[in-house]
């Protein structure tokens, strides 16, 4: 895990461009410069040594005639097969890195050899024979590649904050991306981001830099939206086998792993995999966040899998009193606003596993999305019966959504009258007065809400992830993320996901000889959170914030008062 630079045309560059993020590479430092005729090249690095400890493994790393050089931030797991085939091909080898792997690849697959990597990766490859660039953002935007213009120079980055280096730069706030994010809560989705200037590649795409920048999608996980034809016994092995070969792959490491432990059923069925995988005698080092006699505290489930498993479990208790002395903190790591207090729990795991020199942690971010996690999704599962005529199961789908919340049922309902049938829909806004509140999102079908959830949700997480990992020097691996289990479970038919009212069904069944039965069972969601509204009331008293203020909107203000914009 590293931090990357890249620039064409900026002249006189501070060391700071890289520098800065010290913090994602204290293991290495490489700075490059090459000529084109846009004016100078800069291309440099900060390395996490992750594989193949040794100097080695120092980038930017060139082919053996100095033409093609990257910058690359990531790990391609899938690394000793793709050199297995190299080498069956002629190639030959100097060092033990994934990164030599990704060079000879390209040399020898050109840019279809993204297909081949399984990993998450941002990474720039520069052609000093050409004069051409390639930028590459991995499949679901697992890692960070931003880019800054100014006229006709660019320059790509892993942190925004590595732009305000450069001479020219100005805090400008993009205002109708600022104006986005406090309606809808989201500003990782789109190319633009809260600076003007300042750009993203986004998950599954490629850049080529020559007279200008053209942005192209090498991957797509809509292509994969089919209806598999499977049965039960068979699709509940493939994920048994696609989950444990992905953990398998998260596992090469030269430093030491562990693991990010929650309580719930994604981070739980991770570690008793890799209780599966590893030795009995092996130590697995968990890092939690537990809040003691609060409704989110979930220590009686870690605590069960720590002594049931044999794990070596450390907890952490956050405070609001902690999260308020660093809030700045984070939010400098993070470069942009966020939306709960839960990243501060994340924060600190981190922080213990540096404690513990646990370099590398597995996590369980990316499950929801696919496996149909969070509530809200299930409004989608109304249109999915409807299609089929399912009306038995539609009728004791919403028998067991009333329990779960009433005012989402509503909600429901009313949406899906509003889409198909707008007639009564007005009929009952008449009825009502027209004093109906609800918020009016698009009615989408089940697939339909993963894919938003993949493009929107994920991104903002995927983020959080990133920063507060790198942060502390650590490097976090996320095999629910595996692209093989994705395309998966993407293609798997809706009641293998949801069934008879029971979530992440195909997860729970693939995981009853490996997990706990009391963890199996839960009906609830928590994750890595905190006592939210407790929290918040603390800080609003704490800090004179008017009442109709939400926490959005602090952490906006805040990440404004910090960034000092001149357009503000």
């Amino acid at each position: 895990m590293c931090g990357i630079f890249f620039s064409i045309g900026f002249e006189d560059l501070s060391a700071n461009v890289i520098d800065s993020v010290a913090h994602r590479g204290p293991d290495g430092r490489g700075w490059n410069e090459f000529t084109s005729p846009k004016g100078p090249v800069v291309m440099a690095h900060r390395r996490l040594a992750i594989v193949d400890l040794s100097t080695d493994g120092h980038q930017p790393m060139s082919t053996e005639d100095k033409r093609f050089w990257v910058t690359y931030n990531g790990e391609i797991y899938n690394y000793l097969e793709i050199r297995k085939e190299l080498e069956e091909l002629g190639y030959q080898f100097k060092t033990k890195t994934d990164t030599e792997v990704l060079l000879k690849s390209y040399l020898h697959w050109g840019r279809e050899c993204l297909h081949k990597f399984n990993g998450m990766f941002a990474f720039v490859i520069w052609d000093d024979k050409e004069k051409i660039a390639f930028a590459v953002r991995d499949r679901f935007g697992v890692k960070p590649l931003y880019y800054y213009k100014q006229g006709d120079k660019i320059a790509f980055a892993s942190e925004i904050k590595q732009f305000k280096n450069i001479f020219g730069w100005v805090s400008e706030i993009n205002e109708e991306a600022a104006d986005h994010y406090l309606k809808l809560g989201f500003c990782d989705h789109e190319r633009e981001t809260l600076y003007k200037n300042v750009f993203q590649i986004l998950p599954g795409e490629q850049a080529v830099i020559d007279k200008e920048i053209t942005i192209s999608r090498w991957y797509d996980l809509r292509d994969y939206e089919t209806e598999l034809e499977i049965s039960d016994q068979d699709a509940i092995e493939q994920f048994k086998f696609l989950f444990e070969d992905a953990i398998r792959l998260r596992l090469r490491s030269d430093v030491p792993v562990g693991a990010c432990l929650s309580g719930g059923i994604d981070s739980t069925s991770i570690v008793s995999m890799l209780r599966k995988i590893q030795e009995t005698g092996q130590n697995i080092y968990t890092f939690s966040s537990v809040f003691p006699g609060c409704d989110v505290d979930e220590s009686t489930y870690i605590d069960e899998l720590a002594s049931k498993k044999n794990l070596n479990s450390h907890k952490n208790y956050p405070t609001v009193e902690e999260f308020i002395e660093k809030l700045d903190q984070v939010l400098y790591h993070q470069d942009l606003p966020f939306l709960g207090t839960s990243i501060f729990a994340q924060w600190k795991t981190f922080e213990q596993a540096k404690q513990h020199n646990v370099t590398v942690l597995l996590d369980g971010q990316g499950a929801d999305e696919s496996l149909l996690g969070y509530p809200g999704m299930l409004n989608g599962i109304v249109f999915d019966y409807l299609k089929s005529f399912q009306l038995i199961n539609l009728m004791n789908f919403f028998k067991w959504q009333m329990l779960q919340n009433k005012q989402s049922v509503r909600n429901t309902v009313l949406l899906a009258l509003q889409q198909r049938h707008p007639t009564c829909y007005q009929f009952l806004l008449k009825l009502k007065n027209h004093n109906i509140d609800f918020k009016e999102d698009p009615v989408r079908t089940i697939t339909e809400m993963s894919f938003y959830h993949f493009t929107n949700n994920l991104q903002s997480l995927l983020r959080y992830e990133d920063r507060n990992s790198m942060a502390f020097s650590r490097e976090s691996r996320l095999p629910f993320l595996d692209y093989r289990l994705v395309e998966f479970i993407i293609s798997l038919q809706v009641r293998k996901k949801f069934r008879d009212t029971t979530t992440k069904w195909i997860l729970r069944e693939s995981m009853k000889d490996i997990n706990l039965d009391s963890i199996l069972n839960r009906k609830d969601k928590i994750g890595f959170a905190t006592p939210e509204q407790h929290w918040w009331k603390k800080i609003q008293n704490e800090n004179s914030i008017p009442v109709d203020t939400d926490f959005k909107k602090f952490i906006f203000n805040r990440w404004l008062k910090n960034e000092h914009f001149s357009n503000c």
